[in-house]
This record gives C-alpha cells, sequence and structure tokens, in this order.
C-alpha cells in the first residue's frame, strides 16, 4: 500500500537516523533517577527534624518516582514525595524535570487539605514574599508549564492585591523553578522549597 504525499525534510531523516539521542536520553534518565532518589532521602530527614505534617492517609515512608513521554510533546520525569491523591484530597510535593524547560518543586493542596488550611494560609502567605516563588492562577491544577496563564511570581501577585481570590479556588500550587544548568542546586533549592512551604502549612 503507497502512502501519498509521504516526504520527509532532511531534518526529519537527520533524527530517524540518529540512534544515538537515545541512548544518551537513557543515561540522563537514569541520571535524574538517581538525583531525585537523593532528593526523597533528603526530604524524609527534613520531615523527621521538623515533624510531619497532619493529614490523614499522606504517604510520608515512600516517594514515587514515575516518567512521562508527553507533557505538551516534551518527556518528564517527577517525585512525588510526600504525596496523597485521592477524590476529595491532594496533598503533594512535586518534584519536576521537564525535558528542554527545567526543575520545579510544587506543593499541591485540593479538597479537604486545602479547605482546612486555606484561612491560615491566605492570612500568612505574605511570609513567602522575597523567596522566588510563583503561584498558579489557572483554573486547572494539572498543568505545570510557566506561561502567564498558568503560573505567576507570587510577589507579582501579592502585589497587585489578589490573595482575596483564593478563598474562590479550589486548590493552590505554590513552587520554584531552576534552570536545568543548574542540575547541582536541585536538592538545595527543593529543600529550601519545601521548608518555606511546610511553614506556611504548619
Amino acid at each position: 500500500m503507497q502512502v501519498s504525499n509521504l516526504e520527509f525534510t532532511e531534518e526529519e531523516l537527520n533524527v530517524l537516523n540518529d540512534s544515538h539521542f537515545f541512548s544518551v536520553k537513557l543515561s540522563v534518565t537514569r541520571k535524574i533517577i538517581d538525583l531525585f532518589g537523593k532528593l526523597e532521602l533528603e526530604l524524609k530527614e527534613e520531615l523527621n527534624r521538623t515533624g510531619l505534617p497532619e493529614e490523614e492517609g499522606l504517604n510520608v515512608t515512600t516517594g514515587k518516582i514515575f516518567r512521562g513521554e508527553n507533557y505538551l510533546n516534551l518527556p518528564y520525569i517527577l517525585l512525588d514525595y510526600p504525596k496523597l491523591f485521592n477524590t476529595k484530597n491532594v496533598f503533594a510535593f512535586r518534584s519536576m524535570l521537564w525535558w528542554g524547560n527545567g526543575f520545579s518543586f510544587t506543593l499541591h493542596l485540593q479538597g479537604e487539605a486545602w479547605e482546612k488550611r486555606k484561612d491560615g494560609i491566605i492570612k500568612n502567605i505574605e511570609s513567602l514574599k522575597n523567596k522566588e516563588l510563583y503561584i498558579c492562577v489557572n483554573d486547572t491544577p494539572w498543568q505545570y508549564h510557566f506561561g502567564t496563564d498558568n503560573y505567576i511570581q507570587l510577589d507579582h501577585f501579592l502585589a497587585e492585591s489578589r490573595r482575596e481570590v483564593l478563598y474562590e479556588k479550589s486548590f493552590i500550587k505554590i513552587c520554584s523553578r531552576l534552570e536545568i544548568t543548574r542540575y547541582t542546586e536541585v536538592i538545595s533549592v527543593a529543600k529550601r522549597t519545601f521548608n518555606n512551604l511546610m511553614k506556611l502549612i504548619s
């Protein structure tokens, strides 16, 4: 069976012929998974040092590292620790490497985990100023890109006196980000973000 109107560009043919890329990608992926494994151990130590969040069903024993190939057409690797995902509740600290875009470290509260902390978080969110954090302004919590329709700098959000809109939201996501070239800082930046956000919700 002939396929009509099928013609590869020179660039596409070069990619199709490049098997070396995938061996390098596999090596990179393994290193990121190892890095996230070390990060999980560091976050566990932080929780043991500062105390566990009070949230029924929250898994602080084992994290979950997984990977995918298609978030906005690009691969990603995730670590969820600590984590709780069910139909009523989300409480998760998600560390993410998104291919070509960098790392992010996100606290996601939704459902009961958000509602019972909402007043305290909104009251004390000013304590996060000047910490290079971002807040989600999207209507859905399941996007992770840094377009202005999804995340804006938290300092700008507070300067615009938008804090009150949080009362209307069914979730909150606050995160930091890190360029890929600064990968040696992943653990230190993730821990700093984690500790700042845990203080906010404690």
